[in-house]
């Protein structure tokens, strides 16, 4: 399904909510639930807070979602109102001083491996792991955005708070980056295990 025909289709499926349609606000939860999980560990290792919180976001559509306009990309609305929550929620805690400390929480972990590697060997993947782990948290929050949801650069743009153009060089740029230091990694691992 292209972009522009998913768009069109959850266009469709939030208005058949907004009349009522019971089965439709279900449908919006099951396709979304699981990626939003996914997305939301990302922010919090707490997995009792993220379903409190997912439940939170689920019911807020629910109660108010024939009060609400319809959203240009139901997936962006999703993902950025369950971020704000769990924010929310982490603040509340006194987890968190700064919405900077939960951003910086942001752990990365997601099979990207296929994007890059051609080589799916434990040894390729354990590097690959640590290059995206030495990725600061945006680098790794925005690159999870990108393979991981079906996300414009606009929409991803929008969600992290910067212009589209950078989040699109931001990928680019990393990815480069962990391309080079995945490559000479394995250089160096290849050398090192095969000295004579």
């Amino acid at each position: 399904m292209n972009k522009g025909i998913n768009e069109e289709y959850w266009q469709i499926i939030w208005e058949k909510f907004k009349s009522g349609d019971k089965d439709a606000f279900q449908t919006i939860y099951n396709e979304f639930v699981d990626v939003l999980f996914s997305y939301g560990m990302r922010i919090t290792s707490d997995r009792d807070l993220l379903k409190d919180s997912i439940q939170d976001l689920f019911l807020d559509v629910y109660t108010y979602g024939g009060k609400l306009r319809q959203p240009q990309f139901l997936e962006y609305y999703l993902y950025k109102s369950l971020k704000r929550i769990i924010i929310k929620k982490l603040t509340e805690r006194n987890r968190y001083t700064s919405i900077q400390e939960v951003t910086d929480s942001f752990e990365l972990k997601f099979s990207i491996e296929d994007k890059i590697l051609d080589d799916n060997s434990e040894e390729n993947l354990k590097l690959l792991q640590k290059e995206i782990s030495n990725l600061d948290s945006a680098k790794r929050e925005l690159l999870f955005l990108k393979f991981n949801s079906a996300m414009t650069y606009e929409e991803i743009g929008k969600l992290l708070n910067i212009k589209p153009d950078t989040a699109k060089k931001q990928v680019h740029r990393a990815l480069k980056n962990i391309r080079k230091n995945f490559a000479d990694a394995v250089i160096f691992f290849v050398t090192t295990c095969y000295k004579t």
